[in-house]
């Protein structure tokens, strides 16, 4: 008896001084986090990945697992996204500091890349709050003459802060290329703008799939990036038809009495097109305007030709005669199913294309304010 007592006892220390297995994430917390940590992984949605154990002695929270698959995870406290975290395999960090979910302040340690996501994050928020500030400064009211100064004004400093943001990034990203972070950092966005710009960043953007898509090729939300980014290099290539400095599309459209007119024989001199729709109130504004605000550049030699996106022959004429359009007017009269549109690579109306004699788009616009330096120094 005495001896199978002395074995029990012998097991139990054993037992207790078993190496217990070494957290891959402990959260060091400066006040004692009350509820549940979990974190969730990115996949198809965020789904639970793992639950914290709680040292009651310490008040820190370990998460142990024996696989942690690289990939996008949250931090939630009682269901609260706390911090986006860039885990890679079981590899020990830590996150210490204020874990209340107002108002998170966290330090990380063994983990660059979610150090460097924090970073890129921080820059997106200091961006939204320039661009704020930017916007606050706008006069509540602007005389016409003045509108587009103005408006240019903060474009300019927008796109000026956006910039600086976007160097800020990459020189972040350069040391994180074999990470998951450029799939997070080219999609961060301040307020409705992109700091990576889908047109102007088009192909960093396909660069940057490319390298994650041989890094990640099984992971869902690399492969969903890379769809993204083919629709935008497929959007960009249709947009560049009609782009500036490019040569109009040859295209041949028929006239009020279904004759049809060859763009490319019409245009001789300084040339603008005008494509719009009659019952389109974007387009309608800038009919109204047209014949008063294009009087001097006609009598100049700019030549102006409507092309019309309407299905109904009578609303078209009416609008011509209603806003007094004494031009040369086409439409093939196939509204939203015409091929014009996909020839030209445009997606909205009004769109606005200034050519020289060559047929060279000089300034494609929406507005007929922003053709007038265009005009004037042709």
């Amino acid at each position: 008896m005495k001896h199978i007592v002395l074995f029990t006892f012998l097991l139990a220390l054993l037992a207790c001084s078993k190496p217990q297995k070494t957290p891959y994430l402990t959260l060091k917390p400066d006040i004692r986090i009350s509820g549940e940590a979990a974190l969730y992984r990115l996949n198809n949605g965020f789904e639970l990945f793992d639950k914290a154990i709680t040292d009651e002695e310490t008040n820190n929270l370990f998460f142990i697992k024996d696989t942690v698959p690289e990939a996008i995870y949250e931090l939630r406290i009682n269901g609260e996204t706390i911090s986006t975290l860039l885990i890679s395999g079981t590899f020990p960090f830590s996150i210490s500091g204020n874990f209340t979910i107002a108002a998170p302040s966290l330090s990380i340690t063994g983990n660059d890349a979610t150090k460097d996501l924090w970073k890129c994050q921080s820059s997106a928020f200091k961006l939204e709050k320039e661009i704020a500030k930017t916007i606050s400064n706008i006069p509540d009211s602007v005389i016409a003459d003045d509108f587009y100064r103005v408006r240019d004004s903060v474009y300019n400093q927008i796109n000026t802060s956006i910039s600086k943001r976007n160097k800020e990034l990459k020189r972040i990203l350069k040391n994180q290329r074999n990470t998951l972070l450029p799939l997070m950092a080219t999609q961060l966005k301040a307020g409705n703008h992109y700091i990576f710009n889908h047109e102007t960043e088009a192909d960093y953007l396909y660069e940057t799939s490319n390298q994650l898509s041989n890094l990640y090729p099984n992971y869902l939300p690399v492969r969903e990036f890379a769809t993204m980014v083919d629709s935008i290099m497929n959007y960009n290539l249709f947009n560049s038809l009609t782009k500036e400095g490019r040569t109009l599309p040859s295209v041949s459209i028929p006239d009020a009495w279904n004759q049809p007119v060859n763009l490319d024989t019409l245009i001789k001199g300084q040339s603008l097109l005008v494509l719009w729709k009659s019952d389109d109130e974007a387009s309608r504004q800038v009919s109204k305007q047209l014949m008063r605000w294009s009087r001097t550049y006609r009598r100049q030699g700019l030549q102006i030709y409507m092309i019309s996106l309407d299905d109904d022959k009578d609303n078209w004429l009416n609008a011509i005669k209603e806003d007094r359009l004494a031009l040369l007017h086409l439409s093939d009269l196939k509204g939203e199913n015409s091929p014009i549109m996909k020839k030209f690579g445009l997606t909205s109306l009004p769109s606005l294309l200034l050519l020289d004699e060559n047929r060279i788009i000089v300034k494609r616009a929406r507005e007929l304010e922003e053709l007038r330096p265009a005009i004037q120094n042709n």
